[in-house]
């Protein structure tokens, strides 16, 4: 083997830099729905550190140390998947494969684990469709109640309101004030949720009330 030949083997295949773009991918889609379905949350910070992780071994150009690499990195996103960020789990069994992805070593394991990574892509997509169709054209469950930050949100809705399912209130970490989500009865009508609407923004302290899409922060703002 000459020189050439043995330098080429201990570069990285691109089959093995596939699987890992792919974990990239995966990793900002995943961050992505993960923003629009719960905004700005603690995971979706911790998600950026998912992201970084899984980049790491593009950085590599050597065999033996993206080896390292890869396990490395996909032993930590299988720990950030059992704590702050369950999507973790898909980007670190690609790029856990991509260590056995190289089919100058072992054609036959080679080609095993670009397959199970393909499936491990596509099956979610083709799974999750159905959530993300919902969550673009749903309609809306409900109002996001904005108040003023030095407003105590109290009876939002009276007790005797059969329009309303039920209220619970978060507590802006910034300088907003509390934001109550306000779960009107599924089926209400276009002039029920109107009057709601108005009842609210009659109470003292509101700023601002929006429309609540459950599965859809981006749609939820105004």
């Amino acid at each position: 083997m000459t020189m050439t030949q043995t330098s080429a083997v201990h570069r990285v295949h691109a089959w093995q830099r596939l699987l890992v773009v792919a974990a990239l991918v995966a990793s900002v889609v995943l961050l992505g729905w993960a923003y629009q379905t719960g905004g700005d949350t603690l995971r979706f910070r911790f998600g950026w550190v998912a992201v970084a992780l899984t980049a790491v071994p593009l950085f590599v150009t050597r065999g033996r140390q993206f080896t390292y690499a890869c396990l490395a990195v996909g032993v930590s996103l299988l720990v950030l998947a059992c704590g702050p960020v369950p999507a973790g789990l898909l980007p670190a069994m690609l790029v856990l494969l991509a260590t056995t992805a190289d089919p100058r070593r072992s054609p036959w394991r080679a080609r095993l684990s670009v397959l199970v990574g393909a499936a491990l892509v596509v099956v979610p997509v083709v799974a999750s469709a159905g959530a993300v169709h919902d969550s673009l054209t749903s309609p809306p469950v409900g109002f996001v109640v904005h108040t003023d930050a030095d407003t105590e949100v109290t009876d939002l809705v009276g007790p005797g309101d059969v329009s309303v399912v039920g209220v619970h209130t978060r507590y802006d970490d910034g300088d907003g004030g509390p934001i109550s989500f306000v779960e009107f009865t599924p089926g209400l009508s276009a002039d029920g949720q109107d009057q709601l609407r108005r009842q609210l923004a009659q109470k003292p302290g509101v700023s601002k009330i929006c429309s609540w899409y459950r599965n859809n922060h981006l749609r939820s703002a105004c």
